[in-house]
């Protein structure tokens, strides 16, 4: 049987990790993708064993140049999880608000195109693709723009490409989470109470208060979702966003 391979970016934490993990259970060589390479490192010690293999590439997905040479020895690839994100605040008028909007739409729009662009050329029929977009990508939130701004811009992506390559056989997909106990949401709760003078506790118990499940959803609840559309039995689905809220995100 041949063996799958899956390239994840962000592969060293949150949904990344745990998406990476799933599949290397699930018998898949996984190339993990991150900026961080001695996360990298302690995630393929972690691995070891399974049924499947973990390859660690240390790039940056907003480089298209350094992200080609990570992948430029792969052959076929027959799933791709585009989970690099990152999360910054800024209001319209911050006095940092250009180099945020900047680096956000770099690693979390641009850097899913890079990904996309380079690792659609090496899928065969059959072959999946899942892009991590969030709530967000369909609502806005105040002080979130350049976040709100990638994500919506990652549905365009993914819808257009779903089309694109439908004749290919290749299926696109995007998951929205909402609040997912990952160390970005932690650090973005941290940096909203430092700004509002709180503690992080209270902006953390407003969130979930917002969540009808009244929980942050955890890492490998979006995973579980992210595997199920990597797998035949969701042949028929391209295209489409789903969300993983908790049922704080509907539309």
């Amino acid at each position: 049987m041949e063996e799958r391979t899956a390239v994840v970016t962000g592969a060293s934490r949150g949904i990344g990790l745990a998406a990476s993990r799933r599949l290397v259970c699930a018998g898949f060589h996984v190339v993990g993708v991150s900026r961080d390479a001695r996360a990298l490192t302690e995630v393929t010690a972690a691995l070891a064993g399974r049924a499947g293999r973990f390859t660690p590439r240390a790039a940056d997905v907003a480089d298209l140049s350094s992200l080609s040479r990570a992948l430029e020895d792969l052959g076929a690839v027959h799933a791709v999880v585009a989970a690099a994100g990152v999360c910054r605040q800024a209001g319209v008028g911050d006095p940092d608000a250009d180099d945020v909007w900047r680096e956000v739409i770099a690693v979390n729009l641009t850097g899913a195109w890079n990904t996309m662009r380079l690792v659609s050329q090496r899928m065969p029929p059959g072959g999946r693709a899942v892009v991590v977009s969030s709530g967000l990508g369909k609502l806005g939130r105040a002080g979130y723009a350049a976040y709100a701004a990638s994500k919506h811009g990652v549905l365009g992506l993914v819808r257009s490409l779903a089309l694109e390559l439908a004749p290919r056989g290749v299926m696109v997909n995007a998951v929205c989470p909402g609040w997912v106990d990952t160390a970005m949401a932690r650090d973005d709760v941290a940096r909203t109470a430092a700004r509002e003078h709180v503690a992080p506790d209270e902006i953390r118990a407003r969130a979930v208060s917002r969540i009808p499940l009244g929980r942050f959803v955890e890492p490998a609840e979006v995973a579980g979702l992210v595997t199920f559309l990597l797998e035949p039995c969701a042949s028929a689905i391209t295209g489409e966003a789903f969300n993983v809220s908790g049922g704080e995100f509907c539309a």
